[in-house]
């Protein structure tokens, strides 16, 4: 979810200023366990990472961004991008009820703002995949003027799960691979139509990562397809929408990308 940042401005003099760094500094120092630079991630936890589920989200959130910019044939921007991971769902809720209130019903969060992204994420059974799909956004964000809804969230859920599980373990693979049994077909026209995260539901972005799977490890024209629409968005050409240009050269796309999930391994 992205949510435009407000910052609230003090008007009450340089001390009451003063008192609120010095208050922040040491907030900072009670509440953060653990603080590190990882990647371009700057990581701020109310508990340790230093357990193996811990090192392996670490190692992971190093390497997201190259792997986002090799697959993409994307350059992702020097704008810093905050993590900030809670110990409770009640420290998230009150965090944020100060910072973005729109977004505390929401168990991880991902805000942008003209010059810097943030990710917040509560500590949760599996909440290392909320931080990856966060974390994504922001890569993208940081890479691109704007991404379609649809794409955004395909791409999320795509690197949303462990690194050795992105092309073949992912389980929405294994859903759809029932589901073309019983008829199941991407619209992309219609995921092209999502405006807000409220139009979208779970089939939503289930079959927004069917199609990115497919654009990524399809035919070579298909990539390439993506490349040159992803490239025209960074470099503020006119790029329309992705289904013209699939549909003129890859007639019946939607059916394209059914075969593609049924027969993949």
């Amino acid at each position: 979810m992205i949510i435009p940042l407000k910052i609230p401005v003090a008007t009450c003099g340089m001390s009451v200023l003063a008192a609120m760094l010095v208050l922040g500094y040491q907030t900072a120092l009670g509440e953060w366990a653990d603080s590190r630079n990882v990647g371009p991630f700057q990581l701020r936890s109310e508990f340790p990472l230093s357990d193996e589920n811990g090192k392996q989200l670490l190692e992971e959130m190093g390497k997201l961004q190259q792997d986002v910019e090799t697959l993409l044939n994307l350059k992702a921007g020097t704008n810093p991008i905050e993590v900030n991971l809670f110990r409770t769902r009640e420290n998230y809720r009150d965090y944020l009820s100060q910072r973005v209130p729109e977004g505390m019903s929401r168990p991880a969060l991902f805000v942008k703002s003209n010059d810097i992204g943030r990710v917040y994420v509560y500590r949760h059974w599996g909440f290392e995949k909320d931080v990856r799909h966060e974390c994504t956004h922001a890569v993208l964000h940081n890479a691109l003027p704007y991404v379609p809804l649809w794409i955004d969230e395909g791409f999320a859920e795509y690197f949303e799960v462990p690194r050795s599980d992105r092309n073949r373990g992912n389980p929405h693979l294994s859903e759809l691979k029932r589901r073309v049994y019983f008829g199941w077909q991407p619209d992309l026209q219609k995921l092209e139509t999502l405006g807000s995260l409220q139009d979208m539901d779970a089939d939503d972005y289930r079959d927004s990562w069917a199609v990115v799977h497919f654009l990524l490890h399809g035919p070579q024209e298909v990539r390439q397809i993506l490349a040159d629409y992803l490239y025209d968005i960074q470099a503020g050409n006119l790029a329309g929408k992705l289904s013209d240009r699939l549909n003129a050269r890859v007639p019946n796309f939607d059916a394209h990308v059914t075969a593609h999930i049924r027969h993949w391994k």
